[in-house]
Formats: C-alpha cells, sequence, structure tokens
C-alpha cells in the first residue's frame, strides 16, 4: 500500500449528514467510521479493518489498531489548537492545520509536506487529500484524515452545525 507518486484521494463523506467517509485511490479504498457518540470510530482499508480508539474523555491521545496491536498514535498538541504529533511505522509525524481562518490540514514529516487535506470549497464536507511526498503508506494517511474529520466535527458542532 505504499505509492510513489504524486496524487489525489478523493474523501466523500456517506451521506449528506455523515461523517463517515469513503476514500478512493486507483485500486485502493478506504472507509472512515466516526461513531456518533464520543470520539472513536474505526476505519476499515482495502478488506482490512482497523479500531481507532481514544485513551479517556479528556484526553488528546488516539490510536489506530489491528487486531489488537497498535498500528499508530497520535497526540493532540494542546486543546487549544488543532496540531497532532503522530507516531507511525513510517517516523514521526506532525499534523497541523494550516491557519486559524479555514479547515485545510497539513501532514508533515520534519519540514517536508507529506500531504494537504482540505475540502472542496468552504460549506461542503467533501474533500481532497493532496499526496506530495514520494512515499507515504495509506493506512497512516487515512488515520491523519480520520482525526481531521474528528476536527471538522467538532468545530461543526461548537458551531451549531
Amino acid at each position: 500500500m505504499t505509492n510513489t507518486a504524486t496524487t489525489s484521494i478523493r474523501c466523500l463523506p456517506r451521506s449528506i449528514c455523515s461523517w463517515s467517509y469513503e476514500l478512493s485511490w486507483g485500486e485502493h479504498r478506504g472507509l472512515l467510521e466516526l461513531n456518533v457518540m464520543g470520539e472513536q470510530g474505526s476505519i476499515n482499508i482495502d478488506g482490512t479493518d482497523f479500531q481507532v480508539c481514544k485513551h479517556g474523555m479528556l484526553s488528546g491521545n488516539w490510536t489506530l489498531r489491528h487486531n489488537g496491536e497498535e498500528v499508530a498514535e497520535a497526540q493532540k498538541s494542546s486543546a487549544f489548537t488543532r496540531t497532532f504529533e503522530i507516531d507511525s511505522p513510517g517516523g514521526p509525524l506532525r499534523l497541523e492545520a494550516e491557519s486559524v481562518f479555514n479547515r485545510s490540514f497539513f501532514l508533515r514529516s520534519g519540514d517536508q509536506i507529506i500531504a494537504t487535506m482540505r475540502p472542496d470549497h468552504p460549506f461542503t464536507r467533501r474533500a481532497r487529500i493532496e499526496i506530495v511526498a514520494q512515499d507515504w503508506d495509506f493506512p497512516t494517511i487515512c488515520f491523519s484524515f480520520w482525526l481531521v474529520a474528528q476536527m471538522w466535527r467538532r468545530a461543526a458542532n461548537n458551531n451549531g452545525g
């Protein structure tokens, strides 16, 4: 599940009011589910199930698990920012909001941008992930987008939408 060229991944909500997404890139498919209550969920990648677990109600720590084994971990840097430090199979990553004024996120490895994740326009849940790095793995990208979708849902709930 590794890509060696710049690519774009489509992220479509499962329905008009859904925070669950279908991701598609070539022959790969991802289904991201955010639980209705709480901040946990699941990811299915090409038929393989992963669980996203939050560790404590007030915690900013999530893990991606497969068959009970931790695959990746994300720690929210602060309750006041939209930034995560991610420990992934490919090494440490940073997921951060582009600015306080929009919903775009960057996934970085050190100073290098791995991917950008942004909605198609300000009034939609449809989104696109642009992969700009030479090497990446689909489960880490899906987990990162799951965190982004969670931040978007939080913001919508806080704004009454």
